[in-house]
């Protein structure tokens, strides 16, 4: 009989030592130990979002409206995985608002690759979720209705046109 009670004893130290870690695992009635519940997945940052944030944060940069478009460009499927953006900015204005369109862009996760100039044009590359925004502000193209500023994005492995390749990326 003596063994068996020391096995009865021995069994119930080791049940109440589970259920003591068990306890302190946050499995039973411990609401600190329970993890997060993970969080929503990323939205893809499709054309569309891409064209509407770089519209978007232009305006907040105080340059004025741009165009979107494509038209006059080359037809073919390279037009989906670009979000271009053009406009004129009052002269006087131009290059705060061009940079100021750059600041914000970085503060919403667009991050700087290149900056440089040449001659009569600032350009700055930045990168975001695989794409690529070439933006470039015209000093010398002064025109009625100001300096011209460009902010295109294209999506990593978009295979652009000849034609427009010169136009988007940048020379260095």
């Amino acid at each position: 009989m003596r063994g068996t009670r020391r096995g009865t004893a021995a069994v119930a130290v080791v049940a109440a030592g589970f259920m003591t870690a068990t306890a302190g695992c946050g499995l039973v009635g411990d609401s600190e130990g329970v993890a997060a519940a993970s969080p929503e997945p990323t939205p893809p940052f499709t054309t569309r979002t891409a064209a509407d944030e770089i519209a978007g944060l232009a305006l907040a940069g105080g340059l004025p409206e741009g165009d979107t478009s494509t038209a006059g460009l080359p037809r073919g499927g390279w037009r989906t995985c670009v979000a271009p953006w053009t406009g004129d900015a009052p002269a006087a204005e131009a290059a705060g608002a061009f940079e100021a369109t750059v600041l914000r862009l970085r503060q919403h996760d667009w991050e700087l690759v290149s900056s440089h100039s040449e001659q009569d044009i600032t350009y700055r590359t930045l990168a975001k979720r695989g794409w690529k925004l070439y933006a470039r502000h015209y000093t010398a193209d002064t025109s009625e209705a100001g300096q011209a500023v460009s902010l295109t994005a294209v999506e990593d492995g978009c295979r652009l046109p000849r034609k427009v390749r010169g136009d988007y990326e940048d020379p260095t």
